[in-house]
């Protein structure tokens, strides 16, 4: 069966965003597509150099253009058979355009949809509209990370996570950004730790100050695996590998580590709600 061909002369005014990749938003179908060419707007020497950071350094996978596709690939699949929501691909759709590759991109769904970041700061909300929504994700984001460790997926642990890359479409979240992923199967629980932080710790960075500790407490008191919740406080100021633990000790020293915001004081607080709630 001959394939569909979506063919343009000049991608560049589609140009939706750039950011390391090149996002467009194409006419598709009577309505609209996303084009993401991986093959990016950063020079091929720091391409490989942050490659080699996130391998070496990062325990991730790497940063060249085909990997992160592949990655993308196998994460978006992983993610759906769980029952997460991500977007939908045109797999069976060929691109032909001077600046896309051929195997350098993907032609996925386009979805207008606010983001949980955007949500969870936006002030004509209440509070209380607002954390029915958090309490909402909660169980999903838990369900994610139980299935992670029961499998010993780090696939399924969202490496670039944090709420600017959740969506909410009706009643679902769907998740997107999966370019690179850990690599360790023995180190999924490290990471879960991490996500947690990692996510409570962005978002505490960008709602009004009224409600951050609000945040603090819905997370630790509903979040349904607190153990999960301990090991964010673990991996921050108990790493069990001795050179990260080592390092976070000295970083813990320098004023922007003193910060209410910082990792190491949202994982601290996160356990301090915990103990009392026990």
């Amino acid at each position: 069966m001959e394939r569909e061909v979506l063919e343009f002369s000049d991608l560049t005014p589609h140009l939706l965003l750039k950011n390391g990749n090149y996002l467009y938003k194409v006419p598709f179908r009577g309505g609209w597509a996303v084009l993401k060419v991986y093959y990016g707007s950063r020079p091929m020497w720091e391409t490989v150099a942050k490659s080699v950071g996130n391998v070496v350094f990062e325990g991730q996978t790497s940063y060249m253009p085909r990997t992160r596709l592949a990655v993308e690939r196998e994460c978006m699949d992983l993610w759906s058979r769980h029952g997460f929501r991500v977007f939908e691909r045109y797999d069976d759709v060929e691109v032909r355009a001077p600046q896309c590759p051929p195997g350098g991109y993907l032609l996925m769904e386009y979805v207008e949809a606010p983001k949980l970041i955007d949500h969870m700061r936006d002030e004509r909300l209440t509070a209380d509209e607002r954390f029915a929504t958090w309490r909402r994700f909660l169980p999903e984001w838990a369900r994610r990370h139980q299935i992670a460790v029961a499998e010993r997926e780090p696939r399924l642990i969202h490496e670039n996570g944090d709420c600017k890359h959740v969506m909410l479409l009706g009643d679902e979240f769907l998740w997107f950004d999966f370019e690179m992923v850990y690599r360790s199967r023995d180190r999924v629980e490290e990471y879960v730790g991490h996500e947690i932080v990692q996510f409570v710790w962005q978002l505490l960075r960008n709602v009004p100050p009224d409600i951050q500790e609000r945040l603090i407490e819905e997370t630790a008191r509903h979040y349904p695996n607190p153990e999960f919740v301990q090991l964010g406080y673990d991996v921050f100021h108990h790493h069990p590998k001795t050179l990260p633990r080592l390092g976070r000790a000295v970083d813990r020293r320098l004023a922007r580590s003193r910060k209410p915001t910082s990792k190491y004081n949202v994982a601290r607080r996160l356990r301090a709600v915990l103990a009392e709630a026990r």
